[in-house]
């Protein structure tokens, strides 16, 4: 693996820092002092890399995001059920948004999103693999698999269920993160409810 420059790594240190410092402490009350004292740097080299607190949050969610598209895809597998593939596609986007991303982190996107309604258009959405979701239903469409819909809306329509199951009720404080059970009690309701809407028999 390249060695990082030492400029390379000060800027991850400061994105590891101010991800850490906006989950405990919101955007609004995240303090810059804090981030150059965790990340070792001076606040000079921190407004070298970031010039403010917003674009140090919108890098931190970015740089998240892009590491989520460039590791995750999906493939079609013909010698598996469409009800198997779509199970293993919804635990996946569930690591992705309660360990990669953490309820923390997605509570602290949203309100500062209510706060500033401009920079919402696509990242909450962002926090799931559209693109690779996206692809796997084409797949599956040319597969004879799922109906020859628009895979966007279809994409729209997974994304729905999936949050109402797995992420507002979970930042907004009105259930806790599933687990066992419970996980996967709602993973099957989000894939048979798919199924209905969209599978061929």
């Amino acid at each position: 693996m390249k060695k990082l420059t030492r400029s390379q790594q000060k800027h991850l240190d400061i994105i590891n820092a101010a991800k850490e410092e906006f989950i405990e402490h919101g955007f609004l009350a995240a303090n810059m002092d804090r981030i150059t004292t965790s990340a070792e740097v001076s606040k000079r080299t921190l407004y070298r890399h970031f010039e403010s607190k917003e674009v140090l949050f919108e890098s931190v969610l970015t740089i998240i995001n892009d590491s989520v598209n460039e590791n995750v895809s999906y493939q079609f597998d013909e010698e598996k059920s469409t009800e198997e593939q779509l199970n293993d596609i919804a635990y996946k986007e569930i690591e992705i948004l309660y360990q990669t991303y953490g309820i923390s982190l997605a509570r602290t996107i949203v309100m500062e999103f209510l706060r500033q309604p401009e920079m919402a258009k696509n990242l909450i959405k962002n926090i799931y693999s559209i693109r690779a979701i996206t692809q796997w239903f084409n797949a599956a469409i040319e597969a004879g698999r799922l109906k020859n819909v628009d895979s966007k809306l279809m994409t729209d329509v997974y994304v729905s269920l999936f949050q109402g199951l797995f992420f507002w009720p979970q930042v907004m404080n009105l259930d806790t993160e599933p687990t066992g059970d419970a996980v996967k009690s709602k993973v099957d309701t989000v894939t048979s409810i798919f199924i209905q809407s969209y599978g061929i028999k």
